[in-house]
């Protein structure tokens, strides 16, 4: 078995999708009205799977000095993928300003890494209260309005939040992203279509299981890898984030940026 942090899952329950386009992660900047990012719950799931005999394998892993991150699930209602992935940025970074999230205990240090605890009752609290904050009652929340309702939690609590955008000439730049996790600030993923990964090792062959969903989606992530294989048809690379997937009965995996998904937008967040 690979290990690459949280890769192999038990169970992946999401949507299939058709192929992606050519054109599929350049961000959305021509669509008539805002994308309204809604999946709580992942259904109907069917398994899509890709193997590869290699000669050699290189990982490269990079996080964000933790043992375990926020992986908060709580949805108050159908389509709270924003409010639950505001919660999981809110409860990053509690572990600095306790005041984020009243009443909760961040987690606890071992040597130089964090083991962030699990939701409790302070954190559904705060989930409820972004459910308000970004509109979701409409069944979904905006880009715009996720940036909103986090501004105004972390203003009534005395802090700032600022972004910052990993798009280059509105395509993701994965670069930059790893440059910002680097310096220790999740990622939130804007997605239409989504997947959660679970990799597993037989001699030299890598099993890469995919669930994919077409639904629009916010995930947060902390982490990433990178996977070199040098095959016998040439060097092959796939790029996964360690995410807070907000979905239910699925918290923690990993997201493949390459496999049938679209990158609206990718901001670094930070709390100071």
């Amino acid at each position: 078995m690979l290990h690459l942090g949280t890769i192999a899952l038990s169970a992946l329950f999401v949507l299939c999708s058709a192929a992606a386009p050519a054109s599929f992660f350049e961000k959305q900047t021509d669509l008539a009205d805002p994308v309204a990012y809604e999946q709580t719950e992942a259904l109907d799931a069917v398994w899509e799977t890709e193997r590869i005999t290699y000669t050699t394998r290189t990982v490269t892993r990079s996080h964000l000095l933790a043992i375990m991150y926020p992986s908060f699930n709580y949805s108050p209602a159908v389509g709270s993928c924003g409010c639950i992935a505001g919660a999981n940025v809110l409860g990053f970074y509690d572990r600095y300003y306790e005041n984020l999230i009243p009443n909760h205990d961040a987690g606890t240090m071992y040597s130089d890494m964090f083991l962030y605890n699990t939701e409790d009752s302070a954190v559904v609290q705060v989930i409820e209260t972004l459910y308000e904050y970004m509109g979701t009652e409409h069944v979904g929340t905006t880009e715009d309005e996720f940036l909103d309702g986090m501004r105004r939690y972390c203003n009534e609590k005395g802090r700032t939040i600022s972004f910052s955008s990993c798009m280059s000439s509105n395509s993701f730049d994965f670069s930059s992203a790893q440059r910002k996790m680097e310096a220790n600030q999740p990622i939130i993923l804007f997605l239409s279509g989504y997947n959660t990964v679970a990799l597993t090792t037989e001699g030299n062959t890598d099993i890469v299981s995919y669930r994919v969903s077409d639904v629009n989606h916010i995930m947060i992530a902390f982490g990433y890898s990178v996977v070199d294989y040098v095959t016998s048809s040439g060097v092959i690379t796939y790029n996964f984030f360690d995410v807070a997937t907000g979905l239910s009965g699925m918290n923690i995996g990993l997201y493949d940026i390459n496999y049938k998904t679209k990158i609206n937008d990718a901001l670094a967040v930070n709390i100071y």
